[in-house]
């Protein structure tokens, strides 16, 4: 990378929160991460109010245009920050999302929400690979770990804080004001990044040059046996996060006839059970991570059992939990075997790999999350997802490292 400022230093502590680095970045990761989670509650009541009963069909269409755009457009984001550089590509990408926050604000029909979520995610697939590849060099090996369960309870926070605040500021605004205050949160990420200096440490890589071939990083995530490893995890994340993420908001506010703050609390609860997994994953002694990691594909199957069978909006809660805590455990692995088998110098293609490759995923359970329900109902969904994560099982799954 070519950015102008000198190195930062070499971290000398194992804790990440003394490298200051480190500390803004996590800043500006938190203060994003909390207004994109009160704007997902936004946007799912916008369409709403635009379509009603069929809510759930313009969010897996939403969706589905998300994760297109991931999986072509974040392969490029190692050769963009190889480009512009690392901090540029941060600032610039934050500051296009600010302005299409502040044009959620007047949208009146569907098709306008389709043409900002390209925008939008046009934003998010350059921003996000950069960002976790730039974590790893900034702390350095021995603080990476903490850094990673750091983020990971950063954004498992984000869905618990950014739901229940949604919830109260709808008692004080229309829900499209919410749109505004997401965008100022970029506003304050880009204040955060633009003092840094985020290039490469000297002294702590090879003298290789940065990988300059397009699909360096694709071909690095299919030829190693932990980076595809990493690949089937994220696909369970993708199935049971995706009837979470998209079939919710239809199940309590018209299945169950419930109100628009229950819907954020039930969201609230997966972003609970991701953060109680990753905290006891990041700190327990290995034998019993390893142990974790073993019940995590239960808990997954478990809450999508519990909520096909139980249709109370407490069991749900129940549900969302776990689901949440065998997502958090298993993205956690994830990360980890990113880090574990790559080069610093070559973390920004590999990243942006992984991140496109682990979305195609999403491509395909956003859209059936959203068409299912309207064609049958919630429960049936939730046994046509359990169907689909049980077939995962049929993958060949090479031998993990050990991170």
């Amino acid at each position: 990378m070519s950015d102008q400022e000198a190195p930062p230093p070499a971290p000398s502590s194992p804790s990440p929160w003394t490298n200051r680095t480190f500390v803004a970045l996590f800043g500006a990761h938190v203060t994003s991460l909390i207004g994109s989670a009160i704007g997902s509650i936004a946007l799912g009541l916008l369409a709403k109010e635009l379509v009603d009963a069929k809510v759930t069909e313009v969010l897996g269409i939403t969706m589905t245009i998300r994760i297109a755009i991931l999986v072509f457009v974040a392969p490029l984001a190692g050769r963009v920050a190889d480009l512009l550089g690392r901090k540029a590509t941060l600032i610039i990408t934050d500051l296009v999302r600010v302005l299409v926050l502040g044009a959620f604000f007047f949208v009146t029909e569907v098709w306008q929400i389709y043409v900002l979520a390209v925008l939008m995610n046009l934003g998010a697939a350059l921003f996000t690979p950069v960002y976790k590849a730039i974590i790893p060099g900034v702390t350095g090996e021995e603080a990476y770990p903490k850094a990673l369960a750091a983020g990971t309870i950063a954004y498992d926070l984000s869905q618990i804080f950014g739901p229940a605040m949604a919830a109260f500021l709808l008692q004080l605004v229309d829900f499209r004001g919410i749109f505004l205050i997401d965008a100022a949160t970029f506003v304050i990420s880009v204040m955060l990044i633009m003092p840094l200096s985020l290039t490469l440490r000297s002294g702590t890589t090879s003298e290789k040059k940065p990988p300059s071939h397009l699909l360096f990083g694709i071909r690095r995530m299919l030829s190693v046996p932990e980076l595809r490893h990493s690949l089937l995890l994220a696909l369970r994340v993708s199935i049971v996060g995706a009837l979470a993420l998209v079939a919710t908001i239809g199940y309590v506010t018209v299945e169950l006839g419930l109100s628009s703050s229950l819907y954020a609390w039930a969201m609230a609860a997966l972003g609970i059970g991701s953060m109680l997994g990753v905290t006891a994953y990041a700190y327990l002694p290995s034998p019993l991570q390893a142990r974790m990691e073993q019940l995590a594909l239960p808990m997954l199957v478990a809450s999508l059992i519990l909520a096909a069978t139980v249709q109370t909006y407490w069991a749900l809660v129940i549900a969302w939990v776990l689901s949440g805590a065998g997502q958090g455990i298993q993205n956690t692995l994830s990360n980890r075997l990113l880090a574990a088998n790559s080069a610093e110098e070559e973390r920004p293609h590999i990243y942006a790999a992984h991140f496109s490759l682990s979305h195609a995923g999403w491509g395909l359970t956003y859209p059936a999350a959203g068409f299912l329900p309207t064609a049958f109902d919630f429960q049936t969904t939730c046994w046509i997802f359990l169907g689909l994560l049980v077939l995962t099982l049929l993958l060949q799954v090479p031998k993990k490292g050990n991170p």
